[in-house]
């Protein structure tokens, strides 16, 4: 993640959505992981408090979606994924920004 101490709630700021966001480089960081550290800044708590993300995503799929080949290239696909995290609907892409906001379920109308 490349601010460890707070996430960039421009699209907050801006007034337009409740969807905060956090970068990371995706031929060193693990998408994962920096999810987990982004919805424990969020949540205000210590991953090790958080759903286990396998109960939702297998981990290691997520990481080799954005991950560079073996040989060490990158990927170079402009792709996302989307996917429900605890209570965020999570959206990472392939340019290494991780995208949450608030699950709206049936009983949060």
């Amino acid at each position: 993640m490349s601010d460890d101490t707070s996430l960039d709630n421009e699209n907050r700021e801006l007034g337009t959505t409740d969807t905060d966001s956090t970068e990371f480089d995706p031929s060193t960081d693990s998408a994962s992981e920096e999810l987990i550290k982004a919805v424990a800044t969020l949540n205000n708590t210590d991953p090790v408090e958080l759903p286990l993300l396998a109960d939702f995503i297998d981990p290691e799929a997520l990481d080799a979606l954005f991950r560079p080949r073996e040989d060490g290239t990158p990927r170079g696909t402009d792709g996302q994924v989307e996917f429900t995290y605890n209570a965020y609907h999570v959206t990472v892409d392939s340019r290494g920004t991780i995208y949450l906001s608030p699950h709206k379920s049936a009983g949060n109308n």
